[in-house]
């Protein structure tokens, strides 16, 4: 089976030099998770809409926590937060678009599954400049998630070249990078 490659977005607010990144990864990854907090509906609705027009599939878009912006835009699903209970209502009114959410335990991929996620981001597996301080949970606790559900589980953090491998044979469906893909500008 292939492994899933997602990209992740790093925050920034989507700049020119991240769009052109996008544009230029979409060919050789399965989705792109939107993943931009700190800008509005309506400033991400502009983004997005501009980063279509200029070439990007919707169909490989995941946007993250945004599901009120899925009526207005054809992209492939929503990324929802570990406790962001709206991932069930979001299933049930839009049933043929993905739905995953993030995931730190067993018992929150065992909810998430039930509660009708179609795929799972575990993190963070190692230790990542976007989790300082905090070390990995590791490729044994990555292990027991994707043994515990018969979803897709999708290693993030501290995810590179060189150990995609290890997290293939820990079970993971994919892997997801933000940094590997991105340089944030301080």
């Amino acid at each position: 089976m292939r492994q899933l490659i997602h990209a992740v977005t790093d925050g920034a607010g989507l700049p020119d030099h991240v769009q052109t990144k996008l544009l230029s990864l979409f060919p050789e990854i399965d989705a792109v998770c939107i993943r931009e907090k700190g800008l509005s509906v309506q400033q991400l609705f502009t983004h997005l809409t501009g980063l279509i027009e200029r070439g990007m599939p919707p169909e490989k878009l995941i946007l993250h926590s945004s599901p009120d912006l899925v009526p207005f835009l054809p992209v492939l699903g929503v990324h929802f937060s570990e406790y962001d209970e709206r991932l069930t209502h979001f299933k049930q009114k839009h049933p043929d678009k993905l739905a995953g959410r993030s995931v730190h335990s067993v018992s929150s991929a065992q909810k998430a599954a039930a509660d009708g996620a179609d795929y799972l981001y575990f993190g963070h597996v190692f230790a990542t400049n976007s989790k300082k301080n905090l070390p990995g949970r590791g490729l044994d606790a990555l292990r027991k998630v994707t043994e515990s559900v018969a979803i897709p589980v999708i290693a993030i953090g501290g995810i590179d070249q060189s150990n995609i491998p290890a997290v293939r044979q820990a079970g993971a469906s994919g892997v997801a990078m933000i940094s590997a893909f991105f340089n944030r500008k301080v």
